[in-house]
């Protein structure tokens, strides 16, 4: 479900920002990637509990908490410029978007302003817009299986190895 969604949000603002590059911002573990700029840069930052308990549908009752990292060229004219314009079209695609994901509520938009703490992204100009989603999370055995059988594990020495079934 979780991964269902991190697409839906990709695939929707590629969608609502042409000419924008849009992808999952993941640590680069032994590896560097370079995308075109702009950039939007989606990642699920943590997962908070619903404070009541009360019921077991709440038990499962979470919220979702999102960053989009907006990145612009440092060296363009005007780029602290481009990149508040840019926010905003990004805030205001983004308020109008309705989840497809089951279990998902709508958006909550939190706050859009400067990002200085991505030590990968230093001398960019960047700014993060931040939102939560309601969400029911209901794991099984059967869910969490398939996970364990793709894990790649690598050490110090640039060696992978695959854990498989």
């Amino acid at each position: 479900m979780l991964s269902e969604l991190h697409t839906e949000i990709i695939d929707y603002l590629t969608e609502k920002l042409p000419g924008v590059t849009v992808e999952a911002f993941t640590p680069a573990i032994k590896t560097r990637r370079t995308i075109p700029l702009p950039g939007c840069l989606i990642e699920m930052v943590d997962i908070d509990p619903f404070s009541d308990f009360g019921n077991a549908r709440d038990r499962s009752r979470v919220y979702l908490n999102f960053e989009a990292r907006l990145v612009v060229d440092p060296n363009i004219q005007n780029g602290w410029v481009d990149l508040k314009e840019f926010t905003a079209i990004a805030w205001c695609a983004l308020r109008d978007w309705t989840p497809q994901t089951a279990n998902v509520g709508p958006i909550n938009l939190k706050h859009a302003g400067e990002d200085a703490f991505k030590p990968d992204l230093d001398g960019y100009l960047v700014w993060v817009i931040e939102w939560e989603q309601e969400a029911y999370l209901n794991f099984t055995e059967e869910d969490v299986f398939p996970l364990v059988t793709r894990m790649t594990f690598a050490d110090n020495h640039n060696n992978t190895t695959l854990v498989e079934e």
